[in-house]
Parts: structure tokens; sequence; C-alpha cells
């Protein structure tokens, strides 16, 4: 049976199919390391990756330094032998690349999504100047059908996926009728998968509300009760439309920010902050990106957390001064 033959349907989805594009690559190219990537404006981010050791999922490079720039917006080669001394990539030092190969895909829209990408750590034979071993036509194909399937697969997601935010949206908590633990998890996890199968961008903020203990404890449960409201409308009031507030427990709420570069998201916990502090809630805050191949699901939440107290022991030496 040839090694591209169908996926099964219960398989068929894009992670599945871009997995198999880059083992089929990996087995019968002299290239060694394959992925299926990620492009913004920004960086390339690797998701679906076979190879030896210059590939890895959840690998991450400016766009402006990648060969893979080089053939979309200067129409380079696709299949360079070495790297080294081809003019058109030689200005380019990749640590451990000589050969390459790359292809385009396009979302429904026609618009950039991502490569298919192949590194290798050694020159690929020439023969009449002609790089042997990787079929330009082949990758063209490749890079239409997994063009073709990602449009597909996208298109059947939608609905499902606003049902299942409906629903997680739906599960709110009494005190503060945010999302609540529950709700909160079920959008995590999908942002995860989506993380890892697409490369979507999302990120974890956790902001803990700092104090609540000691206003329980002197003026009572309803005063840390109503301190939790204001800490809850406020985080509501900064929310951009595509963010996602949820009360994690006790004192502590998480905003699931999505589309949203690294770059700009230092804003976005300014804006946290700022709303925060008008509504008089003094909070520590930490982030984290949502990475792809992060299992468990909430390992984003939890790079967050240890952010936000890295933050709250920063902010009591500060007070201690």
């Amino acid at each position: 049976m040839s090694s591209l033959a169908v996926v099964p349907r219960e398989s068929d989805s894009f992670s599945a199919v871009a997995d198999r594009v880059v083992a089929y690559l990996r087995a019968h190219t002299p290239i060694t390391d394959w992925s299926v990537s990620r492009v913004t404006s920004e960086e390339q981010v690797h998701l679906h990756v076979a190879g030896d050791a210059l590939l890895s999922v959840g690998d991450r490079r400016p766009w402006s330094d990648t060969f893979c720039q080089r053939v979309v917006e200067r129409g380079a080669d696709r299949v360079v032998a070495d790297v080294t001394t081809h003019p058109g990539y030689r200005d380019l030092p990749i640590p451990g690349s000589r050969s390459y190969a790359g292809q385009p895909i396009v979302d429904a829209d026609g618009q950039m999504f991502g490569m298919i990408c192949g590194l290798g750590g050694t020159p690929l034979a020439e023969a009449d100047g002609v790089p042997q071993g990787v079929d330009p036509e082949l990758l063209a194909v490749l890079g239409d059908l997994l063009s073709a399937h990602l449009s597909l697969v996208r298109r059947l997601e939608s609905g499902d996926r606003e049902r299942r935010t409906a629903e997680a949206l739906a599960q709110t908590d009494a005190l503060t009728g945010l999302v609540n633990r529950r709700g909160w998890d079920a959008v995590l996890a999908d942002a995860a998968v989506r993380a890892s199968a697409y490369g979507d961008l999302a990120a974890v903020v956790v902001a803990d509300v700092d104090g609540l203990k000691a206003v329980n404890d002197s003026q009572g449960h309803a005063a840390g009760d109503a301190l939790l409201q204001r800490a809850a409308s406020a985080l509501a009031e900064a929310r951009a439309d595509s963010e996602t507030v949820a009360r994690y427990g006790g004192d502590e709420f998480v905003v699931l920010v999505e589309d949203v570069s690294p770059r700009l998201l230092s804003r976005r916990m300014q804006r946290y902050r700022e709303v925060l502090a008008a509504h008089d809630v003094e909070a520590s805050m930490g982030w984290s990106l949502v990475y792809p191949g992060d299992e468990p699901a909430d390992a984003a939440f939890r790079r967050a957390d240890a952010s936000m107290y890295e933050d709250k022991q920063r902010r009591r030496e500060a007070a201690q001064r």
C-alpha cells in the first residue's frame, strides 16, 4: 500500500494529514527534517515535524530570518542543493542547515497560512545544476492538498466550535457571573488543540487579587466578596471580543487572549492592570503563550500561574523597600 494512503475518517484532521505528509517526505527524500509550519508576519512556528535534529515541534523563528520567507516574498528557488553557496540563501546562515525545500500552504481565502519546510544537514546531489532527490512538482501537489484539506476542516469545524464555545461560556460562577472553572477548562483545551493543529495564536493571563484574606479577616466575607466582584467587573470591562474571562477559583482569575501576537500581548496586560487599578483592585499578574504540542492542555495556565507568583513576589519585595 502507498505511504500516501488515505487517512482513516476517524483520524481525518489537519494534524493527521500534515503528520502523514512530513513522515512521507522524510522517508522518501534525502532531506532529513520536514515540517508543516504556521507563518505570520512576525514569525514561523513549526507545528508538525518529522526529523532528526534540525526541526522540532514548537520551534519559532522570526519570519524575516527564514529560508521560507525567501521563497514567498522573493521568489527564490523552492529546492536548494546547498544554501551555503546558493546566491539566494548564502547570506542567511541557519546552523546545521545545508539543503532546503519549501512550499507554501494557503487558506480558504488564498492567503498565506504556512509552509511545508524541509531542512537537511548535508547538500543535495546535483545533475546539470538541478538538485536531486526532491521533486518540486510533488511538493506543489502536497501543498495544494494540504491547502484544500485545511479549508475543508476549518469550514466543518466552525459550527462545531461555536457550539462548544457557547456551552462553555454558559457555565458561570455564581458570585461573579464570569465563566467558571469547568467552562474555562473547556475553552483552554480547545485553544490548545487549535494551537497544536493550526498554530492559532493564544495566550493565558492569570490575575490573582492581592489582599483578599486580609479583607476577609478584617472586614468580613461580604467585603471579600465585594472585592472579588469588583475584580470581575474590571476584567469584564477590559476584555476584548476575542478574549474569555473566567474565575478560576478563590482569588484567581484567568483570561484567554486569542489572535494577538506576543509583541502586542504586553499592551493587553497593561490594559487589564489599568482597569483593575481604576476599580481599586490590586492584583498580581502573569502570562504565557499557548504553545503547539502543549501537554497537558493546561500547561499554559501552569506557566502563567508561575509567572504570576513571580510578579507577586516582586510586588512584595518592592513594598518592603
